[in-house]
């Protein structure tokens, strides 16, 4: 039955085509993990369906793995670009560098697969509030180490991120990175969050374990207070200037070491769709929402902060080098602190003045701010 509702969204954005595909499409991103946390929990009660649900983690962990290894294949490409026909040419170490990336997303596999045996999570529960014997848990657990872990092998072996590389490649040959004007990119981070709104409620249990209310409630979302909106507002003001602090000595260490930054002018060509003040908007309302609720929201409670956060960064490892890498990971760490000590409603607040602070100072071209 899922993976009938999964192959009616990739019919349905492929027939429809259009914006009513588009709208289809977003729901790619995070349908199929609520599918995976729905059946994790039938399975508590039924299970027979079990074997399903690993299925299905494994079958969206192939999906994913195949993803990273498609972006790092397009980047060690001598062009990027490929039309029907072409024969791909390799840069030097190319081949060699895809080889040992499917060792590493495969062995990020296994290791992450050791959340199975019952001992491993034992160890982990003393740490982690989690629940070695719940089969729910045991899913969240191996799902968040594989994932943790496939994102950084191709940054691993490029020793840069890929993203970036192609998204250079296209701006050289004239071509577009993505088949989408900036508007319609815009419309597709809010289709994206209309999608994982639901999506989420439904990963922590709605409609079998919990109501409404509890489900919110487990994800830490409240409606918030004027006071922590304010707070929010000063909070996300001070992490800029930490941040941009930061981001000046990691700059200044990776200059004294040689190691290669973040290429601020290809990271640009990926977020250019938002460089407007109403993109500063949408991005800083749908990223600053949609990643506090699928991390802090879902995850930090059963995973941690630690835990949570590595995921966290990871999902950021396709488009940043280790500096920026590192700036996640400590912003991560904030975000983590302050769902301990409030809840996730704040933490978006944060996260979504932060992101359009950031962004609408990059449009504004004031100093110091520049990707």
């Amino acid at each position: 039955m899922a993976g009938v509702i999964l192959a009616g969204f990739y019919g349905c954005s492929f027939l429809l085509g259009g914006e009513l595909g588009a709208i289809v499409q977003a729901g790619l991103e995070t349908v199929p993990f609520a599918i995976l946390a729905i059946l994790a929990y039938l399975a508590v009660a039924q299970k027979s369906l079990r074997w399903m649900a690993v299925a299905w983690l494994y079958g969206l962990v192939a999906l994913i793995a195949f993803l990273a290894f498609n972006s790092s294949f397009l980047a060690v490409l001598v062009n990027p670009v490929l039309r029907p026909g072409m024969i791909p040419e390799f840069i030097e170490g190319g081949l060699i560098n895809l080889v040992f990336i499917c060792a590493g997303l495969g062995l990020s596999v296994l290791a992450g697969s050791l959340g199975f045996l019952p001992a491993f999570r034992q160890g982990l529960s003393r740490r982690l509030p989690i629940d070695p014997l719940n089969f729910v848990h045991t899913i969240a657990l191996v799902t968040v180490l594989i994932l943790s872990l496939l994102p950084f092998m191709p940054l691993i072996f490029l020793g840069e991120p890929p993203l970036l590389v192609v998204a250079t490649g296209f701006a050289d040959s004239g071509e577009t990175f993505v088949d989408r004007d900036n508007a319609g990119l815009l419309r597709d981070q809010v289709y994206r969050l209309a999608w994982l709104i639901p999506s989420v409620i439904f990963a922590v249990g709605y409609g079998i374990r919990r109501n409404l209310w509890q489900a919110l409630a487990r994800l830490g979302l409240v409606r918030p207070s004027l006071r922590q909106i304010i707070i929010g507002v000063g909070l996300a003001t001070l992490l800029v200037v930490v941040v941009t602090g930061l981001d000046l000595l990691l700059g200044w260490l990776w200059e004294q070491t040689g190691w290669a930054r973040t290429d601020g002018q290809a990271f640009g060509l990926i977020v250019d769709f938002a460089l407007t003040p109403i993109g500063a908007v949408v991005l800083g309302v749908t990223a600053g929402l949609g990643e506090e609720l699928a991390i802090r929201g879902v995850l930090q409670p059963r995973m941690g902060i630690i835990l949570s956060n590595l995921l966290f960064t990871s999902l950021h490892a396709l488009q940043y080098n280790w500096d920026g890498l590192i700036v996640v990971f400590f912003i991560g760490l904030f975000f983590g602190f302050i769902r301990r000590r409030s809840n996730t409603t704040v933490c978006a607040i944060i996260h979504g003045f932060y992101d359009f602070i950031i962004i609408l100072a990059v449009v504004l071209e004031m100093p110091g701010f520049e990707f």
